[in-house]
């Protein structure tokens, strides 16, 4: 087959509404998607860039949601000069946005007795 009979079918498609799916990391696994014909190529290319892009956040956000399970970290710096390792008050695998809003927030120890409170000390300093 021909790229232009390719690119034909592909617009033929999209314009009868019909779309493809394909699977992506989330937290806690997979997750199916829906593209158009006409996001295929920049799906096939990069599906991290693709998703990142979809979200309005970074591909590098959107790794580190993955990489976190979805369980933002406390923002804090221990004495020794480290990133605290505890979790922010309020659950795990929360969505992308979620997560990035919360992400560096307080755990309970640092002065994040719920999330709400961590995030309003967060936004503070």
């Amino acid at each position: 087959m021909s790229d232009r009979f390719e690119k034909m079918t592909l617009v033929k498609r999209n314009e009868a509404g019909i779309t493809f799916s394909a699977v992506i990391a989330v937290p806690g696994g997979r997750k199916t998607v829906s593209l158009s014909a006409d996001q295929l190529q920049e799906f096939a290319d990069d599906p991290a860039q693709w998703f990142a892009k979809l979200h309005c956040v970074t591909k590098q956000d959107y790794l580190d949601w993955v990489e976190s399970d979805g369980l933002p970290r406390c923002g804090a710096v221990t004495r020794l000069g480290q990133r605290c390792r505890n979790s922010v008050s309020g659950g795990g695998q929360r969505g992308l946005l979620d997560w990035l809003n919360e992400e560096a927030g307080y755990c309970t120890i640092h002065g994040g007795e719920d999330a709400v409170t961590a995030k309003q000390k967060r936004w503070k300093n």
